[in-house]
């Protein structure tokens, strides 16, 4: 295990106070980059948060074609920000965050409007995919690029609250239109149903999100009294394929690659709580089970955590935090395996985002410094490779499983279904630990913050 960083001896608030103080001393274009990840989390989520149902629901597919379809999209999301990583960082953020939400724009519009034909709304879904790939790797490389050595920690803990507050509002709007707007809204003559308002409220907010965008600005490097937490971006590469050559020569990426294959256990969770928890609650807790409103409480306890977790835990390894947070995740699933009552449903949320706190925002730090400098958005791109392998098998087996142990009518066994899922992303954190040394070969330290 690497040694950790002196303990910080500042009182815990006014370390958490002295952290903001720094950010706000930073660059504008930083507080540009939160204020569009916070609107584009509370687009993608309303739109996520209901897509197995919708499918279901509004266009009438069964729970096999809703769960190939969404697990095909989601394999799309993950070929592309494989290569969208390298484009960010050959183009620079504001193009590339530019290209985004323009992608974004677009396909909520058609999946908003798109009613003649079940297809449209699907073509609509995937024009999305390039602009939910990209934001992604595109974000994060910003975040690293306009936060110091000092506030890296603090600024990446920032981030990922403020997705998790957009997460918030996201569920919270899904519940009020599948309460209070069951029957849909008459818009200029035209009828949509409760999904499409909702569609349509996703649109107007990836709207805002585009006109914020456009105050980036056109020179995206961060200013010269920010002293940036790595040396500054080489100029001269500006080929994506050549880009491509380097960062696989790079020992340190393998290692690295590696960590989040195994890591990707314990991440499709995620995965099954919006494509496989959504029915599985309708069908054995309740048929009026507002889901939504429970997974909220997700992104609540992120908010509320997060913060004073990173607080305590920035001095120390970042690889241990990401186990321990894996483990703590991993052991919700179990919750479901013994029980189908509310305490369970809560306490497989609520452990489920304990363990999130821990190990997801330090994911985010771990990758921007495992990264070789100017590289960040490459190095974000390419981890998604292990997910695109991944994501297909829970998009096309969720409908499976609920097929087969969880179906609408007939016998159930979902306790079984559980289980399966339960030790596969258990087997995540412990293949992690066993293969330590192979992943922190050759290791830049990335696992710590310098003093």
């Amino acid at each position: 295990m690497q040694p950790s960083a002196t303990i910080d001896k500042r009182p815990f608030m006014h370390g958490i106070a002295a952290d903001l103080q720094a950010l706000r001393k930073g660059p504008i274009a930083l507080w540009l980059i939160f204020a569009v990840k916070f609107l584009e989390s509370v687009a993608h989520f309303a739109i996520y948060n209901v897509l197995a149902v919708y499918l279901t629901e509004d266009l009438h597919y069964n729970d096999i074609a809703a769960g190939t379809i969404a697990g095909t999209w989601l394999t799309a999301v993950s070929v592309v920000m494989f290569f969208s990583g390298f484009i960010a960082d050959a183009v620079g953020i504001r193009r590339a965050m530019l290209l985004a939400v323009s992608s974004c724009l677009i396909g909520r519009l058609v999946m908003t409007v798109g009613r003649s034909d079940p297809l449209i709304p699907v073509v609509g879904l995937f024009i999305t995919t390039w602009g939910v790939a990209a934001l992604l790797p595109t974000m994060t490389a910003a975040v690293r690029r306009y936060t110091t050595v000092q506030t890296v920690a603090f600024g990446f803990s920032l981030f990922y609250v403020i997705m998790n507050v957009g997460a918030l509002v996201a569920p919270q709007t899904v519940s009020f239109m599948r309460t209070h707007v069951k029957g849909g809204v008459d818009v200029a003559g035209i009828h949509l149903t409760s999904s499409q308002t909702l569609f349509a409220l996703a649109t107007l907010v990836t709207l805002f999100a585009a006109l914020v965008t456009l105050l980036l600005p056109v020179n995206d490097t961060a200013s010269a009294d920010q002293a940036p937490a790595g040396p500054p971006k080489p100029a001269a590469t500006r080929n994506p394929m050549k880009i491509l050559t380097e960062v696989m020569q790079d020992r340190q990426f393998f290692g690295f690659l590696l960590f989040v294959s195994l890591l990707v256990l314990v991440r499709l969770i995620f995965q099954h709580a919006h494509l496989t928890w959504p029915k599985y609650t309708l069908r054995e807790v309740d048929k009026d089970f507002d889901f939504a409103g429970l997974w909220s409480l997700n992104p609540a306890l992120v908010i509320v955590l997060t913060p004073f977790v990173t607080a305590f835990t920035k001095r120390l390894s970042a690889f241990w935090c990401i186990v321990t947070g894996s483990f703590i995740s991993a052991s919700s699933v179990f919750f479901l395996v013994f029980s189908a009552s509310m305490p369970a449903q809560i306490a497989f949320v609520a452990v489920l985002s304990v363990g999130e706190c821990l190990w997801s925002p330090r994911l985010y730090e771990y990758t921007a410094t495992v990264a070789a400098p100017g590289r960040e958005a490459s190095y974000m791109g390419l981890s998604q490779i292990p997910m695109f392998f991944a994501k297909p098998v829970v998009g096309w087996t969720s409908g499976w499983m609920l097929a087969t142990w969880c179906p609408a009518t007939g016998p159930r066994d979902s306790s079984f279904m559980w289980l399966i899922v339960g030790l596969t992303t258990l087997a995540g954190p412990i293949a992690i630990i066993a293969f330590r040394k192979v992943i922190e070969g050759g290791s830049r330290r990335p696992a710590e913050v310098p003093t």
